[in-house]
């Protein structure tokens, strides 16, 4: 059995008490629509232009200055790599000149000395270099190798030569005097001290070829 659903009315009176209104009951919103825009007309835009004007100038200042460092960069990349090559390749010829002219290490070490008079550095560094590759074991082939390097201020290749002559004879004179002023010159003044007594106790060999 179903039961039916009553409807429910107010009486009159009771919605006059209410006062109940459908019209009431509806809100009415006015939207001001200039309230919500901005007055465009209002806007400082020479000011505005301004800002961005700097803006975009320092913008693109920053990058033209950039570029214009990176290109000079690269330039200069390239020159230094272009210069290091024909050093490079200048230093090439002239040990193959100086290997096409002296025959032995003997020679090579005569010529250096040669070349180094006539402040030839270059060609006096080449043959003494060959020298040292021509006989190895040969004790002033270093010390001149070591000489030629004092005089281009080489210390510390000139401190290596010595030390190679000094291994082949450690009672050099000469080669732990000239060890002594390559320390020296390195600011190592100990050892400059202790070399140069060693140099006084085993006597100044000068003379090439010994």
């Amino acid at each position: 059995m179903s039961n039916k659903i009553k409807s429910y009315k107010l009486s009159p009176q009771l919605r006059s008490e209410l006062n109940f209104s459908h019209k009431k009951n509806s809100t009415s919103f006015n939207f001001n629509r200039s309230s919500f825009s901005p007055n465009l007309e209002n806007l400082p835009w020479k000011g505005i232009l301004a800002v961005v004007g700097v803006f975009v100038a320092i913008t693109l200042g920053y990058l033209g200055i950039k570029k214009g460092y990176e290109y000079t960069a690269k330039k200069n990349d390239e020159r230094t790599a272009q210069q290091l090559a024909a050093y490079n390749n200048r230093i090439e010829n002239i040990k193959q000149e100086v290997a096409s002219s002296s025959a032995n290490a003997f020679s090579l070490v005569t010529s250096s000395q040669g070349y180094l008079k006539n402040k030839d550095v270059e060609r006096a560094e080449a043959a003494a270099e060959l020298a040292v590759t021509k006989d190895p074991k040969w004790r002033d082939a270093f010390v001149n190798l070591g000489q030629v390097y004092l005089a281009t201020n080489k210390f510390d290749k000139a401190k290596t030569a010595f030390s190679s002559a000094l291994k082949i004879d450690p009672l050099s004179g000469q080669a732990h005097y000239l060890m002594s002023l390559a320390e020296q010159e390195l600011k190592n003044t100990e050892s400059a001290k202790a070399e140069f007594a060693k140099a006084k106790q085993f006597g100044f060999q000068t003379d090439i070829g010994g």
